[in-house]
């Protein structure tokens, strides 16, 4: 499989997606479906999902956020981000679903649109985030399979 970007930026494009969600979500205290929605409107998560080195590595997560609220809203945010010791469950969604956008080549808006939403993404936090990451690709694919 052709991916958008080399695994040497699967890292980084992973902790910048999860701080993205972390932060608009946790701190700025958006709906996480309104916030991915925004995410998938702003022309970010094509770009993202293209592997544009702007958005995979360039920016940090929260300025990720911030432009995302900028192309959808016309503003940008000036709420700090807390100091996490932990990594949230809004993280982890970001963290698993760049993975998963990564892993199968596949758009934001086809993923969210085959039913893996990131209120799904949340609900799989219990009993997903300390397993490996094949073990939530077997599921998102199913969710996928399931819809199509």
């Amino acid at each position: 499989m052709t991916h958008a970007y080399k695994e040497t930026y699967l890292s980084d494009a992973m902790n910048n997606l999860g701080d993205m969600f972390d932060y608009a979500i946790c701190d700025l205290q958006y709906n996480p479906e309104t916030f991915y929605s925004q995410f998938l409107n702003s022309g970010v998560a094509k770009a993202f999902g293209r592997g544009n080195p702007k958005y995979i590595a360039g920016l940090s997560g929260i300025e990720l956020a911030i432009e995302v609220i900028y192309q959808t809203e016309g503003k940008r945010p000036t709420t700090a981000a807390s100091e996490e010791f932990d990594r949230s469950p809004e993280y982890w969604a970001g963290w698993v679903l760049a993975y998963y956008q990564w892993n199968t080549s596949y758009s934001f808006d086809y993923i969210k649109k085959q039913g893996l939403t990131i209120t799904r993404i949340l609900s799989l936090y219990p009993t997903l985030h300390e397993a490996d990451l094949s073990k939530f690709i077997s599921i998102a694919d199913g969710i996928i399979k399931k819809s199509t």
